[in-house]
């Protein structure tokens, strides 16, 4: 009777659920690959206490309890899904539908597997668990789990369907992921389905409708290397889109010369790179515009200027942080935020995308402040891959100079007693590293690829930020706390 009971809940499942279509994947490396870019972050931020902390999560991961051990050097992979009637019925509304079925390399035999959940039954090769994937102590949720024929993978969901289609996912399991912890596709049904959903929104520009309907697929991965934190991307254009016509000439030597000495930031792109990011005198001039008609002059703040070389925005820090010292209520408070961008966004819907674009150099500067290394040595120090490739676009950004150069305005806020306390931490933030977050923007035929890199120095600035952030806070809390008690002993005194 249960063996008939179970048959007649596979065989329902499994008629219900019929039509997932499979529109990404997300890989996660093995516990051992994890736990090294874990260790690696912690020595990046001078931190072993969290990178400990982080590995104790790994370990402690519900999969693991769910199905024991991985297999070493192999991957666990999370194959999506879309209800396949939603997808083709409305497209906008089919990622509400969006699940996934986990395909694991397990180190156990099948049998090994029934034994660690009793009450367990199998139906046409179809285990049937009595347990959540993500909580073993859940006996209400079903999970329906099949092994490959050789025993060495094991595909899980709560839908039969999908347990059984997160097989077809091995052969893309067993390559190799070259380094990264972990890889998400998306495959060309799911930007279908983005497609359609940015339509239906409101707010969406023609511009971003543009270049969205370009992609075909993408490849992202996230490694942790010897130099930093990784980021890379493989993406394919739909052939003949505006976007697949991006890229074809590279940038020329010493691409970031322009930027001189005193640059924080630098974005340089080639002729025909596209126009997404690509700022213009026109559209700077209406947003300064913009800006004052909602009640900001934004040029009490930054000046633009613009040469042959490029631009170059200007910050003024030291005339922000006194503003809002001050409380400038002229500088802020008369700001319609809202009013602003419901018309930045007109003014962006009448824009399109084009390939077809100038070369283009940008650079951003905080006035009066000088970093100790210019960008485009700073840009070699980070992202040394790039001097092997031929970019259309590259880009350069220094927390630490960023953090530098606005510490010596920004200590004011911090209450004169507590300064004695926050000045260790304060003068770390002090400290420049010479790396930072370098991307740069390449073509290899017809793949568009794309490389994102935080260095270990640029990480360790972070951490010293994190730790900043958390003892002002606690310092904040202290003196609410004392202001309590001069409260409640004035209550008390009446």
């Amino acid at each position: 009777m249960k063996k008939l009971l179970s048959a007649f809940v596979v065989a329902a499942s499994l008629s219900a659920f019929a039509a997932w279509e499979r529109v990404g994947s997300l890989q996660v490396a093995d516990m051992a690959t994890q736990g090294a870019a874990v260790a690696k972050v912690g020595s990046f931020i001078g931190n072993p206490l969290a990178a400990a902390g982080m590995a104790a999560a790994i370990a402690d991961s519900p999969l693991l309890k769910f199905f024991g051990p991985m297999r070493d050097k192999t991957p666990m992979s999370f194959a999506l899904f879309l209800d396949g009637e939603e997808l083709a019925k409305d497209p906008s509304d089919a990622f509400d539908s969006l699940e996934f079925a986990v395909l694991y390399p397990v180190s156990i035999s099948k049998d090994e597997f029934v034994k660690r959940h009793p009450g367990t039954s199998a139906t046409n090769n179809v285990l049937v668990v009595k347990s959540d994937l993500f909580d073993e102590a859940n006996s209400n949720k079903t999970t329906y789990v099949v092994f490959s024929e050789d025993g060495k993978w094991a595909g899980a969901s709560d839908k039969v369907e999908q347990a059984k289609l997160a097989l077809t996912e091995i052969p893309a399991a067993t390559k190799s992921m070259d380094g990264d912890v972990a890889r998400l596709r998306v495959d060309e049904k799911a930007f279908n389905a983005i497609i359609a959903m940015a339509k239906a929104e409101e707010g969406i520009d023609a511009e971003t409708i543009t270049a969205l309907e370009s992609y075909k697929s993408m490849s992202v991965g996230l490694r942790v290397s010897d130099l930093g934190i990784d980021a890379r991307a493989a993406i394919h254009f739909k052939e003949g889109s505006e976007s697949s016509k991006c890229g074809l000439k590279q940038l020329g030597q010493n691409p970031f010369a322009f930027a001189g000495k005193d640059a924080i930031y630098a974005d340089v792109q080639a002729e025909d790179a596209g126009s997404s990011n690509q700022l213009t005198e026109e559209s700077w001039a209406q947003a300064i515009s913009l800006c004052k008609k909602h009640g900001l002059d934004l040029l009490k703040f930054v000046s633009m200027g613009k040469s042959e070389k490029g631009f170059k925005l200007v910050f003024d820090v030291a005339a922000l942080c006194k503003a809002a010292k001050e409380k400038d209520a002229a500088a802020f408070e008369k700001f319609d935020f809202e009013g602003f961008m419901k018309e930045a966004q007109g003014l962006k819907a009448a824009k399109k995308f084009t390939s077809k674009t100038p070369a283009y150099a940008f650079a951003g500067v905080v006035k009066g402040f000088v970093p100790q290394w210019p960008v485009a040595e700073r840009f070699a120090a980070t992202l040394p891959e790039a001097a092997t490739k031929k970019p259309y676009a590259a880009s350069f950004f220094s927390i630490s100079s960023t953090l530098k150069a606005v510490a010596g305005e920004a200590v004011a806020f911090v209450p004169e007693e507590q300064r004695v306390m926050m000045k260790p931490v304060l003068d770390q933030l002090a400290n420049e590293t010479k790396g930072g977050c370098a991307c740069m923007f390449w073509r290899q035929g017809d793949v568009h690829r794309v490389f994102f890199r935080i260095s270990a120095d640029e990480c360790r600035c972070l951490g010293s930020f994190a730790m900043a952030a958390m003892m002002f806070g606690m310092e904040g809390d202290s003196c609410d706390d004392d202001e309590d008690d001069a409260d409640d002993e004035d209550d008390d005194d009446n």
